[in-house]
């Protein structure tokens, strides 16, 4: 049998923390620990190695983009998730260079948060469409280069929650392969992460990602 999926859970308020928990442990996940605190986070991070983090942006003690750095410095392939309740643009901006690797709404309903822990837990990234407004606008996009095809075909799939690999193997080409157009896309866009580069080619329309004329209109 494949292991369920496991989760840390940085969680600022106590009743939402205990419904994630039963949520999550209702569809087999298993929750490792919990907490509300940006420090406790760090140290249950480390010592159980979850799949996925699931961190709430405002913590008792800070920020959770202050976790994800601090968590991504000392091992970039940790796979996490930033959970917000604010549509701040300066702080979705700042999160996009921490490294997490999704964007979750608390607004969203219970499938699109399981939807977005398996894209991440996968090796794929997940934004919430109803954050795209923020996370996409000009600030947070600014000087903007052209892409190659190739580089658009890559993004777009890794939008839509593709894995590196699953990329190569739709578009015939070798993991490092891909890996190299993620980096030239990265370089022209001026982006510091994998999910910055697929939220700037997004907003300059360079790719529609999942739920592309929905999201517009949301």
């Amino acid at each position: 049998m494949t292991e369920p999926l496991s989760l840390v859970l940085v969680e600022d308020h106590q009743a939402l923390r205990e419904g994630l928990v039963l949520l999550l442990e209702a569809h087999g996940y298993r929750v490792l620990a919990t907490t509300n605190s940006v420090h406790e986070g760090i140290v249950l991070i480390e010592r159980h190695e979850p799949d996925v983090a699931l961190v709430d942006i405002r913590l008792a003690d800070g920020d959770g983009i202050m976790l994800a750095r601090e968590a991504l410095t000392a091992d970039p392939a940790r796979r996490i998730i930033l959970y917000t309740g604010l549509v701040d643009e300066d702080m979705l901006i700042e999160g996009l260079d921490s490294g997490a690797r999704g964007y979750a709404l608390k607004d969203g309903t219970p499938d699109e948060l399981l939807h977005a822990i398996r894209c991440v837990a996968d090796g794929g990234t997940y934004i919430d469409p109803r954050l795209r407004r923020a996370v996409l606008s000009p600030r947070a996009t600014e000087r903007v280069r052209g892409l190659s095809k190739r580089e658009r075909q890559v993004l777009d799939l890794l939008a839509r929650g593709m894995t590196g690999e699953q990329v190569a193997e739709q578009l015939v080409l070798s993991s490092e392969t891909v890996k190299t157009h993620v980096r030239n896309a990265m370089n022209k866009l001026e982006a510091s992460t994998r999910v910055h580069a697929i939220a700037i080619a997004l907003r300059e329309g360079y790719i529609e990602g999942p739920e592309g004329a929905d999201a517009d209109q949301a």
